[in-house]
Parts: C-alpha cells; structure tokens; sequence
C-alpha cells in the first residue's frame, strides 16, 4: 500500500476493528483480511485512476490471498467487500462482509479522526485550510481541491446517511455530532456563523 497522511497501518487496524464490530458474526480471518487489503492499491486523490483504485484493490486480492491459504470462496468474497466499500466507487456492497467493510472505512473520515484525516491529507496536498471570505462554501460551490474545510461539505457531512449496519450507524450519528461540534468552534474562533 502506498501510504499517505490518512491510509497508513492504523487506519488499517482501526478498520478492523470496526469491521469486526459491524459485523460480529462474520469470521474474523475474513473481516481483518478484507480491511487489511481494501487500500492495497491506494492512488493519489490527483491520480486519473483514483475512481478504479478499489476494483485495483480486489484484483489483487484474488492475485494474493490463495497463496496466504485463504480459499477460492473466501478470497471472492474478500474481493467483492474490497471492490465495493470505496465512496468514490459509489457501489452498493452485495454482501454482511462488505457492508461492514464499507460502514468501517467510512467511519474512519468522522469524527475527531475525521477531522485529523482530512486535515492531513489536505496539508500533504498544498490544499488551503478555508476559503477565507467563504469558508462554509454558502455563495460559491464547495471545492475540496482548493480548500480543506471544503471536503467536510462534498464528503464527509454527507456519509452519515449511508450506513449499512446498527453499529455503523449508530457510531455514524455520534461521530458526525463531533464533527458538527469542531465546524461550531471554528465557526466561534473565526467569528462567523456556523454552517447550516
């Protein structure tokens, strides 16, 4: 894996263990193996083959895990979950594997990590921290290419709908609250509104 601000060897563990939490009935060999590999093919947010990085990730997968003992079946359905948890992807993962995947790689952009996450990954990219007469993008299109803060209204506030399982959802709601919590404070500390 390419490691960048925001996809290094603790967001893998974090998404482990939340996959494992959204779906505690899934083996755990298959929850860890599909968090494990689902940013085994991580591209630059700039890279034209971004949107493809995940379907990148499960063809590795099914080129790989046979040779670690993983079976024809388990490695499929490893590939499937790693192929359909990206939300650049925009897939609907057919699988309790991939759902859980899905919900725990998304978790991982809310909240206080959220904010930590976007916040480096910004700085690694030049990108400025807010449009200083805009900063809530209320008379201007929202562009996460130029401004950090930006990401928060293309992306991030947006996910919180689109849990698959109880445990995502219920810590989706929590963390988005915090998230909601940081824009308020920056909202004070810039002496402006907070954003709708």
């Amino acid at each position: 894996m390419n490691k960048d601000a925001a996809h290094d060897d603790a967001h893998l563990i974090r998404v482990a263990r939340w996959t494992r939490r959204c779906a505690p009935e899934l083996s755990p060999a298959l929850a860890v193996a599909a968090a494990f590999t689902h940013d085994v093919v991580n591209l630059p947010k700039s890279h034209p083959e971004r949107a493809r990085a995940s379907e990148l990730s499960a063809q590795a997968v099914r080129g790989q895990l046979p040779g670690l003992g993983f079976s024809v079946p388990d490695t499929e359905q490893i590939a499937l979950a790693v192929r359909d948890h990206s939300y650049s992807r925009g897939a609907t993962p057919g699988t309790r594997l991939g759902e859980a995947l899905q919900d725990a790689d998304r978790l991982d952009a809310l909240g206080a990590l959220g904010v930590l996450r976007v916040a480096g990954v910004g700085g690694s990219l030049g990108r400025a921290l807010l449009h200083p007469d805009d900063p809530w993008a209320q008379a201007r299109e929202p562009d996460d290419q130029r401004y950090t803060i930006d990401h928060f209204f293309t992306k991030l506030l947006r996910l919180d709908g689109t849990f698959r399982t109880l445990a995502g959802q219920a810590e989706a709601r929590r963390r988005t609250l915090t998230m909601r919590a940081f824009l308020a404070e920056l909202a004070s500390e810039l002496e402006v509104a907070p954003p709708d």
